[in-house]
């Protein structure tokens, strides 16, 4: 007897591949950039946290990276946001580049820095040997994942109108899910008075058909009248008819179910049942074989935003992410958040370190605008820093951990840019900090300020 079994090697899911550093599947977050920080991409089940800047305008640059690179790769998306219309934002996500657009952006790169001094100049701030490396290291064409994109230019329409994206923003005009409306209501009340309505049409109705039945009855009678009765039929039937003759009871009112007090705001409640509902899907089961698995992406822009504050913002949100944690964990799904980090601290300063505590990457935009770094010399070729503040090993012993984390931002007219950071050296003399108070002609070697006498 043969012990020869088949191996049941299980398909990749496209646009995924493993990582080399830490042996994980992966997927592109849209940005080559980022992906090189992240060890090639963010791993499957996994969240990405995303601080925002003061004026939200680098991190809505990275969600639309996210959300074009799963359209592109045929993926479903799922966008949540309360600040921002999700059908509008879907709309002006960029435009993806072919190989030779590619090419050429790299050509229309290199002359930029060939014909600018300063950016030539800058570029040999360490040694000339060592000009030609490139400022982040790239993977190779080989094992790219991701794509480029134009950020001056849209997505075409019609690639839009076959992508498999979902929306939710709280408004049922502007999703293309259709909620529930019972549990669309923010309070029991509401819910009460929901069920109320609704028991009262019921029985307006019940009671109309009853008026009909009775005309038709009546007018039957009329047409056919019922033969005499006698004295023992009516002993027989008086019974029957002083029943009869009184009204009939209301049906009654049906309760509405007992709410669920897991959430005070009801729409952490409405958007994670979305994203649930969407995850149970049987293509994005991580277990099992099967044929047609795909990927999950979902992207929550200004989470914890003033749009969703209450008077249990604090606990209401760290059950919120805790939940979800748990729904990206068990599905074929990565997850993408930016929030408003700086209001948070501003609310509550403790709620900063348990949110990172939830998510498995915390990355910080700090922007220079408004600030002084905006204006100093030393930061004129960039646009702000990135700091990393969190990054987890999933299913691995230790975290994938980049060169170096100094580094900083850059939007460009076409892509966004993270590099090294790297500040000028101080190649010009200060003439203000050196004295330029007049010495002896005999006593030229000694300070001024010293107290040594000459000798003679």
């Amino acid at each position: 007897m043969s012990s020869f079994r088949k191996r049941n090697v299980q398909k990749q899911i496209p646009f995924t591949r493993t990582s080399p550093q830490t042996g994980q599947v992966i997927t592109s977050s849209g940005n080559p950039s980022l992906d090189v920080i992240l060890g090639g991409g963010l791993p499957i089940g996994s969240i990405c946290l995303i601080e925002e800047d003061k004026f939200v305008t680098y991190s809505k640059v990275l969600a639309k990276y996210f959300m074009a690179e799963g359209i592109l790769s045929k993926q479903t998306v799922f966008l949540g946001s309360l600040d921002d219309s999700p059908k509008d934002v879907i709309l002006k996500l960029p435009k993806p580049l072919d190989d030779n657009e590619v090419e050429k952006d790299k050509i229309e790169t290199q002359m930029e820095v060939e014909e600018n001094p300063d950016i030539a100049k800058n570029g040999l701030r360490i040694a000339w040997r060592y000009n030609d490396l490139p400022m982040v290291n790239s993977e190779k064409t080989n094992t790219q994942i991701g794509h480029h994109f134009n950020l001056m230019e849209q997505m075409d329409i019609n690639m839009l109108k076959y992508a498999d994206t979902i929306t939710w923003s709280d408004d049922p005009l502007d999703n293309e899910i259709v909620v529930n409306q019972d549990d669309d209501d923010d309070d029991e009340e509401e819910v009460a008075n929901h069920y109320d309505n609704d028991s009262d049409a019921t029985y307006v109705m019940d009671s109309s058909k009853d008026m009909e039945i009775e005309n038709e009855n009546n007018s039957s009678n009329t047409l056919n009248p019922p033969p005499p009765t006698t004295a023992d039929d009516k002993n027989a039937t008086g019974s029957t008819e002083t029943s009869s003759s009184l009204p009939t009871p209301p049906p009654p009112i049906c309760k509405p179910p007992a709410k669920t007090q897991l959430f005070e705001n009801a729409k952490y409640f409405r958007l994670l049942k979305e994203i649930q509902q969407l995850l149970r899907d049987d293509k994005f089961h991580s277990g099992g074989f099967l044929i047609k698995k795909s990927l999950c992406r979902v992207c929550i822009t200004s989470l914890a935003s003033p749009m969703w504050y209450d008077d249990n913002y604090g606990e209401d949100l760290l059950k919120f992410l805790t939940i979800l944690r748990a729904a990206v964990r068990s599905s074929v799904s990565v997850c993408f958040i930016t929030m408003p980090m700086h209001l948070v601290a501003k609310y509550d300063d403790t709620l900063v370190s348990k949110i990172r505590n939830l998510v498995d990457y915390a990355i910080e935009l700090e922007s220079f605008a408004g600030s002084d770094k905006e204006t100093n010399p030393a930061f004129k070729e960039y646009h702000g820093l990135i700091h990393l503040r969190k990054i987890t090993a999933i299913n691995t012993l230790s975290a994938y951990m980049p060169e170096t984390t100094d580094l900083a931002f850059k939007l460009r007219r076409k892509k966004f840019v993270i590099e090294k950071l790297h500040l000028p050296p101080e190649l010009q003399e200060d003439t203000n900090a050196m004295d330029t108070q007049p010495t002896l002609s005999c006593g030229s070697n000694i300070s001024p300020k010293s107290n040594n006498s000459l000798d003679f």
